[in-house]
Order: structure tokens, then sequence, then C-alpha cells
């Protein structure tokens, strides 16, 4: 018999607890009819070794390890990943740090229908309140997100699958949710905001992996260009996603027995930029970039003595070199097993098996 429901939940590196609470919330609605799929992209193996442990005694619960380490976030792919093997009549996307309503899948039931997606508010708690042990009721909310929050949806899986899923170009955060529910809007389907029941209550967190404090890739720039990339997919008439390359592909670790190409260079355009382009001619090979601060940078003198001799270098910052490094891998090497790291010393690496 079909499954009716699977429920993807994404993961990378939260904290433990707060994932078990979320899944305890829903644990107990699980039926024989629904999958539910915890995937965790990239954390530690540390923790994942841990997340398995503490998510034993959920023994319906299927866990996916991604050994995805020194990658950027991708929910996208996460999320096709376990699509293109579904079989469920409808597929659901939430978030780890949820808190489900006791009767969601219960109530949810009636909502569904085969041409259309339905998607819900969350409620969102504080600090203090996230850490009560109470029933859900209880956790009293500081606010509640609109109709243009679209992250809790869950889709026919048919029509999901027929518009190529998630658009696997948005890395790091914003925008796929969006930018799926639009074209599934072009392609004829309705798409129906449930807000007369409160389902969802988010739990807080710091949101430190935002930022460059974090030990995972970051660009700054990234979010920006997510915005700009889903305001031409609102005013233009794509439907389908991923045409150029497969979809939920998680590349497979290095080949250890390719030939191996180093690159050094330091922080000034040309060079940055020289060196990925070059990287584009080593299709088949184990690339190691490395990149450091330009020693002069910093020097007034020979600042001064190069512009008078017209031959000023076009300096860049280290967090400018790891925005451009890092939208390249986005255009040019996500579907490339990669690890990229930017140290606290100011080293940039990237290892990567161009494909």
């Amino acid at each position: 018999m079909q499954d009716l429901l699977t429920v993807v939940l994404p993961n990378r590196n939260r904290d433990l607890q707060l994932v078990v609470k979320s899944i305890s919330s829903v644990y107990s609605q699980i039926e024989e009819n629904v999958k539910l799929i915890l995937v965790d992209y990239g954390s530690p193996v540390g923790y994942q070794k841990e997340l398995k442990n503490v998510c034993a005694k959920f023994s319906k619960l299927q866990i996916i390890l991604y050994q995805t380490q020194g990658q950027l976030w991708n929910k996208s792919r996460i999320i096709n990943s376990v699509l293109k093997d579904c079989s469920s009549q409808y597929f659901m996307v939430s978030d780890i740090d949820m808190l489900w309503h006791p009767d969601f899948l219960e109530e949810v039931y009636s909502y569904l229908h085969s041409s259309k997606v339905l998607y819900f508010p969350v409620g969102f708690l504080t600090e203090s309140e996230s850490k009560r042990e109470v029933s859900f009721h209880k956790y009293i909310v500081k606010g509640i997100s609109t109709h243009e929050a679209t992250g809790i949806s869950i889709f026919p899986t048919v029509k999901l699958k027929s518009i190529g899923g998630f658009d696997e170009f948005y890395h790091g955060w914003g925008g796929e949710d969006t930018d799926v529910h639009i074209r599934l809007q072009r392609a004829g389907v309705t798409v129906e905001f449930i807000e007369n029941t409160l389902y969802f209550k988010h739990q807080w967190h710091p949101k430190m992996y935002r930022s460059f404090k974090s030990n995972y890739p970051f660009a700054e720039t990234l979010e920006l260009i997510n915005g700009q990339y889903l305001n031409r997919v609102q005013k233009g008439s794509v439907v389908k996603a991923n045409n150029s390359s497969g979809t939920g592909i998680i590349p497979d670790s290095y080949d250890l027995s390719v030939d191996e190409v180093k690159i050094n260079v330091l922080t000034t355009r040309d060079q940055v930029k020289s060196a990925l382009y070059y990287i584009e001619n080593c299709v088949g090979k184990r690339v190691l970039l490395t990149v450091k601060e330009h020693p002069e940078r910093h020097d007034f003198i020979k600042k001064i003595k190069r512009k008078a001799r017209g031959k000023a270098l076009n300096f860049i910052t280290i967090k400018e070199a790891n925005n451009i490094i890092l939208e390249w891998v986005v255009s040019k090497a996500r579907d490339s097993f990669y690890q990229y790291k930017m140290s606290e010393s100011n080293v940039i690496t990237l290892e990567v098996h161009y494909r």
C-alpha cells in the first residue's frame, strides 16, 4: 500500500536537546502510512554519532547522515535527496526546531488534496519560553508568522516532482521555500495557507551559523544573491528547476587516486579570480587552493611607491576573497565534492574534486 505522507526534517548541528524535543512532539502521531525522516547535512562526525544515539529510542524515525562537512548549507538538495525516491502521496517539509501540535497529523488529513499545496504559520517562542517543559498549548508565543513565511509545507508528491523539486541554486539561507511555491502556482497548482489553527511553535536558538563566527562556510553576499535570484523567479516564467543537472544528488567523496593540483595565491582580486578560472580546466582532478592575506596589503609606504609607478595592486580582504570563492562554488562547483574552511589565522583552504 502506498504511504500517505513522508515528512523531511533537515538538520545541521542543531542543539540535540532541541532536536529531541521537536521529534518527541510529533513522534506519537506517526502511523504506519507516515514516514518521518531526519536528514543531517554535514554536522561534525562526533555530533552525528551522538545524534544517532539520542534518537535511537525513536524506532520509527529514519536518520540519513551526509558527510558534507565543510560545505555550504543547501536545504534544497537535502529535500530533493529524499524527494527523488519518494513514493508517498504527499511530501512534507518542516524544520527541526518546531514543536508540533499534538493533533496535527490527525487534523491535517481533512485538508489534504491531490491538487493543493498546504502551508502553515509558525508561533515564535522566546529563549526562556523555549526552555520550559510544558504541553504544546501552554507555550506562549511572542509572534506569529504571516503568509509570507512558507517554510512548513505539504505538497502532492507528483506535482512537486513535476517542477524539478526545490531549486538547488539556493545556498545558505533564504528563498528556496517561496521559490517552489511560485513555480507550483505557475504550473497551475493551488497553494493554500492554513491559518485557522496554530500547529507549530518555533523553539528559540542562536543564529551564529549565519555569520563569520560559524565554523561552517558562510558568505555574507549569498543571501543577497538568493534574494535577487528569487526576484528574477517572481518576475519570470520559469516552472521547472535544476534543468542542468540531476536533483538531490550528494557528490561522492574524493577519489584519492586522481591527479592533484595545488594552487597558492594571495589576496588580490586578480590572483583569486584567475585561480578559480584555472580550476575549471582541472576537470576530474583534485584541486587544493590556499589563499593567504597579501603581506603588503597594510604596508602604506609600499602602496605609495606602487601607485607612483602605476603598479598598484588590487588588494582585497580575506572576507572579500571568501565571498568570491563561495560565489564561484555555487556557480561552478556545487555538484563537485568539496571542503572549504576559513581559519582564524585568515587562511582559506578549498579542496575540490572538480567534476
